[in-house]
């Protein structure tokens, strides 16, 4: 079932971290601001004020919140159907909801005119030419776009996503993977979920708007140290361009750009997918635990892309 109402993105990602000691290099290199003290550090783009919140705990890596914006008109409609669908919140107000969804994950609504990245969508994909070596300026990381998640059971994730927060499926394969996109319109997902033995998070993605832009951010990064990743190459399922990097948590982050964009209030059939069209066209081979869920006990391999 579809909604009229629903999130309109995805604009912050929380997760706890076992130490922050190595969060300042590592957000410099990837082009972000870091606002940093003994217990959290906050990240920033130009546009994007708390895109990223990485908490000290003891317990080791755990996602724990993904922060979507809401068009101010409809926040209080889904936090009624969050009470109709039992899911109580945390807090309400008129300008924001806080539930918790499947998994124990919180989901947090921020009511917003309009999505906070939609001036900035990128134009062309490719630079009119290449720039001379003395003119590079490494491009920084515009906005957060999406996160893809592990989630326990498949069918509860899409009645909260879903049902309550009012996304819609793009692509699935079978039970395994599901894409997931605004209502309003925009990127062929906000949010991607994968199948496992427990929640965790896999990776964020920050657009970059050019591909020139993912490979000179990428190389940079290789620079400083950190060339453990996968890419460049290029999804199937959303036809983004994509290089991911590991955080010093172990949590992959991914540039990308390119994403379908989907109208809204479209008419579209939700494809059910093949197993090889959720991973990518082209590109090196990935890792060999790239699909693994690190935050899930035991450790289960999953079907994740995005």
């Amino acid at each position: 079932m579809s909604f009229s109402v629903g999130v309109t993105a995805l604009v912050g990602v929380t997760m706890d971290v076992p130490d922050l000691k190595a969060a300042p290099s590592f957000f410099a290199a990837l082009g972000v601001d870091a606002v940093a003290d003994d217990m959290q550090c906050s990240v920033h783009t130009a546009v994007q004020a708390d895109c990223l919140t990485l908490r000290l705990a003891s317990a080791g890596r755990r996602l724990r919140r993904l922060t979507f914006t809401a068009l101010p008109s409809e926040v209080a409609l889904i936090g009624a159907r969050a009470r109709a669908a039992g899911y109580a919140a945390i807090e309400a107000r008129d300008a924001s909801l806080l539930l918790i969804g499947p998994d124990g994950i919180e989901s947090e609504l921020v009511a917003r005119d309009a999505p906070l990245a939609a001036a900035d969508a990128p134009g062309s994909l490719i630079l009119p030419h290449a720039p001379l070596h003395g003119e590079i300026e490494t491009p920084r990381p515009l906005y957060l776009c999406h996160a893809a998640i592990f989630v326990s059971a498949m069918p509860e994730a899409l009645d909260f996503y879903c049902g309550v927060l009012g996304l819609r499926v793009a692509d699935r394969c079978d039970n395994e993977l599901a894409f997931l996109h605004s209502p309003h319109g925009g990127d062929h997902h906000i949010l991607a979920l994968a199948q496992s033995s427990g929640p965790g998070l896999h990776h964020y993605s920050f657009e970059m708007g050019t591909i020139d832009a993912i490979g000179l951010r990428a190389a940079h990064l290789a620079r400083q140290g950190y060339d453990a990743g996968w890419g460049m190459g290029r999804h199937v399922l959303g036809s983004n361009f994509f290089h991911y990097v590991r955080d010093p948590w172990g949590c992959h982050v991914e540039l990308t750009t390119g994403l379908d964009q989907i109208a809204a209030d479209t008419d579209r059939v939700p494809g059910d997918r093949r197993a090889e069209d959720a991973f990518y066209l082209w590109g090196p081979p990935p890792p060999a635990d790239f699909i693994a869920n690190a935050e899930a006990q035991p450790v289960e391999p999953a079907l994740v892309t995005a």
